[in-house]
């Protein structure tokens, strides 16, 4: 109506136009309109929860469906999503009410999440009493129970007091069919008119009424439980629940007979009676048994006689109705069998089908898999051997340069023994053969330590120098005298160019100290360092707390301070020469 409208005010030139009190008058309609429409599915709403009350539940539930369809539309799903949820708790109510528990518990656990998420707690909590109790009928108490735990949980947390009295009721139903303790079902059922009382909760009142009825009886308190009948009987026929109000004035009178009160068993019983035709047939049968025995009490035996024969016929008609619904229930059975039986084999065949092409696909992809996989290794195989092919060529080269380089310095060896002959002493022989060994010994380690690679003319010159000090040094015997040895190197790589003249003149300098500085001394030190300075060349400090020598001083015959100038000259270096406590020597290149 109100599109309709929207398009149908205010015509000027073919053109459509809404003046302002055009306006004005559309949206008080459309405000009226949706008013009434608000209040209108209000009014329906609280018509189903009237009628449910009194017991007219099929105009109810088919009230309730029609809302649901308008309800859970996008128009009205998030406005009214709490009058929806309670529409759905009573849809699944009913559900169970009807034996359909499947339908009711997927409809109740939907309703208790959705109601959880939104915060609605109340509808949240009254599911999961729901939900409890058809556990419960089902014969499964820890699911029974578990739910049940969860409800209260939701009550405790968020205060919803009002609904602990319908909690309690299904307490005390637990523990009377399965822990079977009825003084526990008595507390908790009086626990619950406790509640029901100061929430006037007159369902709750009614159904604890009703459990503390049937307790008392089996307790043998039967004048305690008549009162709990009569107080059920009243709300039930006041709620239009005539079969329910029929059955508690004829649990009345049994107690009555049980108590041998025959005259108030009958009178109670009337009232049962008086409901007969309002009842549905099971009701009937206990009623009219129980008017039987009461009559027979009385000894009215033509009475007594017509009502168990009414009461033989009804249950002839209940036992009909039953074997009817049996064969109805078995033949459906058969024929749910038969149309399963052929859907299976359908699925088996379509099983069959669908494996077998299932295995066809399965060993095509493998295959195509497999051969991928071989095109990639023949790729990885060819790209590896044209490396290997490669590095066999790099190494060839790196070979020959090695070679190269091994017959220079065997030609330093040469060179370094010719100048020898000039100065050799053959009382010194022993001198002489050492200091060689100890050259050659620093041109085997450093090849040694040569990093066979791409680069191979780099060098770890650290742990060279380290190894190459501590080898010369343990060449000298030095008899009761303990010498230290300290090296550093903050420099990682060195070339093999440097290397080699470098460790030379390690060699040198140690022999040096180790022949002539700790004459006079038993403990010796000796400090070896490579570093860079700040202009960052490199730097080798040398010291040790000998006697000292000058550096620079004219040489004799000996061979090792030739050497070091020499090995100096081709480092293209400085050197700096102290004699504070010992000898220092600074060489920058």
């Amino acid at each position: 109506m109100c599109r309709f409208v929207l398009f149908t005010l205010g015509r000027s030139k073919d053109i459509w136009i809404l003046k302002p009190y055009r306006v004005l008058l559309l949206l008080l309609f459309a405000s009226h309109f949706s008013m009434a429409r608000d209040t209108l599915l209000l009014h329906r709403i609280q018509q189903v929860a009237h009628m449910a009350e009194y017991g007219q539940n099929e105009q109810a539930e088919e009230i309730a469906d029609s809302l649901l369809q308008v309800l859970g539309n996008g128009s009205y799903r998030k406005d009214y999503m709490a009058q929806r949820l309670h529409l759905q708790l009573y849809k699944g109510k009913r559900y169970e009410t009807k034996e359909e528990n499947e339908a009711a518990l997927k409809l109740l656990l939907a309703t208790a999440d959705e109601a959880g998420e939104n915060k609605f707690y109340a509808i949240c909590c009254k599911a999961k009493i729901y939900i409890s109790l058809i556990y419960e009928k089902q014969n499964n108490p820890s699911l029974s129970r578990e739910y049940l735990d969860e409800a209260q949980q939701i009550c405790t947390r968020h205060g919803l007091e009002e609904l602990y009295s319908t909690i309690l009721i299904r307490r005390s139903l637990h523990h009377r069919w399965f822990a079977k303790n009825i003084d526990s079902a008595i507390y908790y059922a009086q626990k619950c008119m406790e509640y029901a009382q100061k929430h006037n909760n007159e369902f709750d009142k009614t159904e604890a009424s009703l459990m503390l009825g049937i307790y008392a009886g089996k307790k043998g308190n039967n004048k305690e439980g008549i009162p709990h009948f009569l107080n059920a009987a009243y709300y039930y026929l006041h709620t239009n629940n005539y079969n329910d109000a029929a059955l508690m004035f004829d649990n009345v009178s049994t107690h009555y007979s049980r108590m041998n009160m025959t005259i108030e068993a009958k009178q109670y019983s009337d009232s049962a009676f008086a409901l007969f035709g309002k009842a549905t047939l099971p009701m009937h049968a206990e009623i009219l048994e129980r008017r039987y025995q009461v009559f027979e009490s009385l000894s009215e035996i033509d009475s007594a006689y017509h009502y168990l024969k009414q009461f033989h016929n009804v249950r002839e008609k209940l036992v009909l109705a039953e074997e009817t619904a049996n064969i109805k229930r078995v033949t459906e059975q058969y024929q749910n069998d038969k149309k399963e039986q052929v859907i299976k084999n359908q699925r088996l065949q379509l099983l069959l089908v669908l494996l077998a092409l299932t295995v066809i696909v399965v060993a095509t992809v493998l295959i195509i898999r497999r051969n991928r996989k071989i095109v990639v290794q023949n790729k990885i195989i060819s790209r590896q051997v044209e490396e290997l092919v490669r590095t066999l060529e790099q190494k060839q080269v790196l070979l020959a340069e090695l070679q190269h380089r091994v017959k220079n310095n065997l030609q330093h060896v040469i060179s370094i023994l010719e100048i020898q002959k000039e100065s050799v002493d053959f009382n010194n022989i022993d001198e002489l053969i050492r200091g060689n060994q100890n050259r050659i010994h620093s041109m085997a380690l450093l090849y040694k330590k040569l990093n066979v690679s791409e680069k191979v003319n780099d060098l770890d010159i650290g742990r060279y120098i380290t190894e190459l000090a501590e080898l010369v040094k343990d060449s000298y015997t030095l008899h009761g005298k303990k010498i230290a040895l300290n090296v550093s190197c903050s420099v990682e790589k060195l070339s093999i160019e440097k290397a080699l003249p470098l460790g030379l003149i390690i060699v040198e300098l140690i022999s040096n100290s180790m022949k002539h500085a700790f004459g006079k001394q038993n403990i010796g030190i000796i400090l070896i360092d490579l570093a860079y300075d700040a202009a960052g060349k490199m730097v080798l400090s040398y010291s040790d707390n000998g006697s000292g020598f000058v550096f620079g001083a004219p040489i004799g015959k000996g061979l090792g301070m030739e050497i070091i100038h020499g090995l100096v000259e081709q480092l293209d270096a400085t050197t700096t020469n102290e004699n504070n406590n010992g000898f220092q020597l600074s060489i920058t290149f």
